[in-house]
C-alpha cells in the first residue's frame, strides 16, 4: 500500500559501541621477570578512538572452598562479572526527595553504575590491601580501580546521527538531506520545511492531541557477543578437566505502578507509587538465603548482636540482595502524607551498618552480605523487581583448550513499538523553540541489561550489532 502511494519509510540501523577502554596491562611480566604474575590495571588514557575492541570481566567476589592436597594455599572459587547496558552511561544519582522525617533520601539506580568510555592516566600501579567499592577482591589498581565490570552499549538514540534528525518530525530539516539546498534572491533557504510548531503552547497542543506525533519506531536490537575465556587456572596449567560455569542474564527493571489515592483530611487526589528497584540491593531475592546463614552470619538466634541489640527474631528474614550488598531487615516507611511514595519502603541509603550501634537509627542502611561464589552465580532473579528475558547457564573452558573456550551468543532483544519523543527544547523566554530535539524515549520504560557471571574464570566479550529504527 505504501508503494503505492509512493509513501517510503526512511530506515537506519543504529550501532551499538564496538570499542571500550583498556582496562588491564595487556604485557604480562612474569616473576622471574621482575613482575608479580597477576593481572594488573592498566596505565593508559584511554578514548573512543583509542579503546579496544574487547571488554574484560571484574572479579567480586573469591571463596575459599577448601585445602590444596598437592601443596600451596588453599583452593579458592571467584565471580566475575561483565555487563552491559543499553542506553546511555549510568552514573551515580544525585537527585533526593524529602521524607517524612525532613531527611534528604537518595534515589537509588535500578541500573549497575557503568564505567565511562574515556578514562585518563591513573598514577599509581600499586595493588590494593582491600577491595574497592565494585569488588570485595584486591586489584592491581591502574584503570581497574575505576572499573565497574558493565559497559553502555548505546542502541537507543544518537544526538549526533543525522538520519534519525531527518525522521524526526519535530526536528529542524536537515539541509544537507535535502534534494535541494541553497537560497534564492532574497536569501531565503530553498528547501522543503517540516510541518511542527515553532513555540511551546502550540508544541504542547499538539502533543496533547497526538502524543505520538514525534515518533520512532524501533523494531529489535540484534546482537552477536564472542565469549572468550581468558585465565589458567593456577593450580595446574594442564588444567585439563577445567570447564567454567558462565550465567548469562538479560533482564529489564519493572518500574512500580502509579496509582491515585485520597487524601483523608483535605479530601485531595494524590498520585502514589513505589521507589523504583535498587540494582545493589533488590536483584536477587531467595527463599534459601536467609540472615541466619551465610547471608549474614553474625545474626545470632539467642544471643546479643553488637552490645545490647538482639536480633533472633530477624534470622529467619530473607530480604532482597545484589551481586555485594543486601536490603536491611528492618523497614523505615514513608509517613509523609504529601509525599509520592506515601507508604512505601525507603531505599537503602548508604553503606553503614545497623548492627554496630545501639544507638543507630538509620533504619536504610545497605550492608554487605556474605554470600560465597556460588551463592550468588546460583541466586534467583527477583522477577517482583526485574523481568528476566533470557536466563541459562553455560559452560566455557580456558583459552588454551582452542574452540572450546569461545562461545557466540547471538541476542535478539525484541522492542517492536512506536517510541514517543516529547519534541523540541523551548530556547526563550517567550516560548520559542529551539533547534535542539528532546531524545530521551518517553515510553521506553526500561532498558535492558545483559550480565554474565563467570565463574573461576575471567572472560572477554566481543561485541558488534545494531538497532534498527524506522520513521513512522
Amino acid at each position: 500500500m505504501l508503494d503505492a502511494l509512493d509513501i517510503h519509510k526512511t530506515s537506519v540501523k543504529l550501532q551499538v559501541n564496538e570499542t571500550f577502554p583498556q582496562i588491564y596491562n595487556e604485557t604480562h611480566v612474569a616473576p622471574a621477570d621482575g613482575g608479580t604474575g597477576t593481572l594488573k590495571g592498566s596505565l593508559l588514557a584511554t578514548t573512543r578512538a583509542t579503546g579496544v575492541p574487547y571488554a574484560v570481566s571484574k572479579t567480586l567476589i573469591e571463596t575459599t572452598i577448601g585445602p590444596n592436597p598437592i601443596g600451596g594455599s588453599a583452593f579458592k572459587q571467584s565471580l566475575d562479572v561483565l555487563g552491559f547496558v543499553v542506553g546511555k552511561d549510568i552514573v551515580e544519582p544525585a537527585w533526593t526527595h524529602t521524607d517524612s522525617n525532613n531527611n534528604s533520601v537518595l534515589y537509588k539506580n535500578m541500573y549497575p553504575i557503568t564505567t565511562p568510555s574515556t578514562l585518563a592516566v591513573v598514577p599509581t600501579l600499586t595493588a590494593g590491601t582491600v577491595g574497592d567499592g565494585n569488588s570485595r577482591v584486591p586489584h592491581a589498581g591502574g584503570q581497574d580501580e575505576f572499573y565497574t565490570g558493565f559497559h553502555c552499549l548505546n542502541g537507543i538514540y544518537d544526538s549526533e546521527s543525522k538520519e534519525l534528525q531527518h525522521m524526526r518530525k519535530s526536528s529542524m530539516p536537515v539541509l544537507d538531506l535535502q534534494t535541494v539546498n541553497g537560497s534564492d534572491a532574497l536569501g531565503f533557504d530553498d528547501h522543503a520545511h517540516k510541518d511542527w510548531p515553532d513555540n511551546a503552547i502550540d508544541q504542547h497542543h499538539l502533543l496533547n492531541e497526538n502524543p505520538y506525533a514525534d515518533a520512532l519506531y524501533y523494531g529489535s536490537m540484534k546482537l552477536s557477543m564472542l565469549l572468550t575465556g581468558i585465565t589458567i587456572p593456577s593450580v595446574s596449567e594442564a588444567a585439563s578437566n577445567h570447564r567454567g560455569m558462565v550465567r548469562m542474564l538479560i533482564l529489564r527493571p519493572r518500574l512500580p505502578s502509579i496509582k491515585m489515592r485520597w487524601d483523608g483530611v483535605a479530601n485531595q487526589p494524590h498520585i502514589n507509587m513505589g521507589y523504583p528497584p535498587h540494582w545493589d540491593t533488590d536483584l536477587f531475592y531467595s527463599k534459601k538465603r536467609t540472615l541466619g546463614g551465610r547471608m549474614d552470619n553474625a545474626r545470632l538466634t539467642n544471643a546479643a548482636n553488637g552490645g545490647s541489640i538482639k536480633h533472633a527474631d530477624e534470622v529467619h528474614l530473607t530480604p532482597t540482595f545484589g551481586l555485594l550488598h543486601r536490603a536491611s531487615a528492618q523497614v523505615d516507611i514513608d509517613n509523609d502524607p504529601q509525599s509520592l511514595h506515601y507508604g512505601h519502603r525507603l531505599p537503602e541509603v548508604d553503606y553503614t551498618s545497623i548492627e554496630t550501634a545501639a544507638t543507630s537509627t538509620n533504619f536504610g542502611a545497605k550492608i554487605d552480605h556474605d554470600f560465597t561464589s556460588y551463592d550468588v552465580l546460583s541466586s534467583p532473579i527477583n522477577r517482583s523487581k526485574y523481568a528476566v528475558i533470557v536466563d541459562k547457564m553455560v559452560t566455557l573452558d580456558t583459552l588454551h583448550h582452542g574452540v572450546a573456550s569461545k562461545r557466540i551468543e547471538n541476542i535478539v532483544i525484541p522492542f517492536n513499538k512506536k517510541i514517543k519523543f516529547p519534541g523540541r527544547i523551548q530556547s526563550d523566554a517567550g516560548g520559542g523553540l529551539g533547534s535542539a530535539t528532546i531524545d530521551e524515549p518517553l515510553n521506553m520504560e526500561s532498558r535492558p541489561i545483559i550480565m554474565f557471571l563467570s565463574m573461576d574464570q575471567k572472560i572477554s566479550a566481543q561485541i558488534t550489532g545494531y538497532t534498527t529504527i524506522t520513521e513512522c
